[in-house]
């Protein structure tokens, strides 16, 4: 019952931060994003399991995803934009360090593994035209790193079943291309009408890992 409230608190508060956004609302951002990003962040500490590598990588990368959500609420300002690219990079980092504690080689592993170079490829070759020379290097970085993630999730699925980390991972990397496309290609509230539904989905799957 908790968790089915905390989703739903989630999916409200994007749901509100969206009209926010839309309006472009100060304190309703704040407000909203940090309850939305809060929940997600209370379904993993209900479901984690303390005495797993697993939940405590897990329990960091939810950590870092909230400072993440907290530092893009100004991401119109470079330094705060930088600093929350960072905090999610640190947050993927985490989520493969817990996808490498369960994992096991496999097929699903191999198409995960095919299927995240592709994204990465496609995703650098479509941004690189319109990224800064400051940002490159950055962005060049953290495609790395969440196509790693992406392509982890199949090692983990593998090696111990997890509820959530394929579509989770995917989704996440979904949802980061919207927030690249808002800061790099075209600013419009299009990217955070699909980007932010996406990235809250792909937090509540990713901590319904933690249910076993």
């Amino acid at each position: 019952m908790t968790t089915l409230f905390l989703i739903a608190l989630c999916f409200v508060s994007c749901s509100i931060l969206l009209y926010f956004e839309k309006h472009n609302f100060g304190w309703g951002k704040w407000v909203f994003k940090i309850t939305a990003s809060s929940a997600f962040v209370l379904i993993a500490l209900t479901l984690a399991d303390v005495s797993s590598p697993y939940s405590n990588w897990m329990l960091i990368g939810f950590g870092f995803s909230f400072l993440g959500d907290v530092f893009l609420i100004k991401s119109d300002e470079g330094t705060f934009f930088k600093i929350g690219i960072v905090s999610f990079a640190l947050a993927h980092i985490a989520f493969i360090a817990a996808f490498i504690s369960v994992g096991s080689f496999g097929l699903l592993f191999l198409i995960t593994t095919i299927a995240a170079l592709v994204l990465m490829v496609r995703s650098y070759r479509w941004l690189k035209p319109n990224i800064s020379t400051d940002f490159k290097a950055l962005v060049a970085m953290y495609i790395i790193i969440i196509g790693a993630m992406c392509a982890l999730s199949g090692y983990a699925w593998e090696g111990n079943y997890r509820n959530g980390v394929l579509v989770g991972a995917f989704l996440f990397a979904v949802s980061d291309l919207f927030v690249a496309r808002e800061k790099f290609i075209k600013s419009e509230f299009r990217n955070k009408l699909i980007g932010l539904p996406v990235y809250y989905l792909a937090q509540i799957f990713l901590a319904l890992s933690l249910d076993r």
